[in-house]
Formats: structure tokens, C-alpha cells, sequence
């Protein structure tokens, strides 16, 4: 396998094409991933292309059910951060679904 990201079209990404440095791929940036998009379908922060603020339920439903597969995937895999991490973010967006619900 190799560490070379290739574009859409198969050739390799222009050196330096500008942009924010992209963050790390661990485990923690992807919990944060699914929780910002969490935070969007329960209308909690505004989606940061459109600047709107909406409430999609069902997709933030399908935002909690990702989180709870990641974490019966993962059993017995996470290190004691990682694992409190997953357990919180959890915690938080399955108490703003039930209150965003009523």
C-alpha cells in the first residue's frame, strides 16, 4: 500500500494547493467528526458551508447509531481515553436527540 493520495481523476494532489494542513487520522478526530455532524442535524451549530441551522433528526439519529457501532467495533480495542471519549460524546448527543424530540 502506498501513502500517496491520488485526486478523483487518478493523478497525485498538486504540491502545495493551498488550504489548512489536514489534521492527523486517529481515532479521536473521527468521534469529534461524527459528533460535529451530529451537532448539525440536531440544528445545535450551523453547517459551516451553507451557514444554516437546521434540524434533521433522522440523520442525526443515524449520527448516534454510527458512534454505537464504532464503539461495539472497537471493544476491548480503545485505550482508556479513547474509550471515556466515545462513552461522553455518546452521552451528549443522545440527551440533546431525546430533548431535541420533545
Amino acid at each position: 500500500m502506498t501513502d500517496e493520495i491520488t485526486a478523483a481523476d487518478g493523478s497525485a494532489p498538486a504540491a502545495g494547493a493551498g488550504g489548512p494542513p489536514t489534521p492527523p487520522a486517529t481515532f479521536e478526530f473521527l468521534i469529534h467528526t461524527l459528533f460535529t455532524q451530529a451537532l448539525m442535524a440536531l440544528g445545535r451549530i450551523p453547517n459551516p458551508i451553507t451557514k444554516q441551522t437546521l434540524k434533521n433528526l433522522p440523520t442525526a439519529r443515524h449520527f448516534i447509531d454510527t458512534l454505537a457501532m464504532l464503539e461495539a467495533k472497537t471493544q476491548g480495542n480503545l485505550t482508556t481515553e479513547e474509550r471515556r471519549l466515545l462513552e461522553e460524546i455518546q452521552h451528549q448527543v443522545r440527551t440533546m436527540y431525546v430533548e431535541a424530540g420533545k
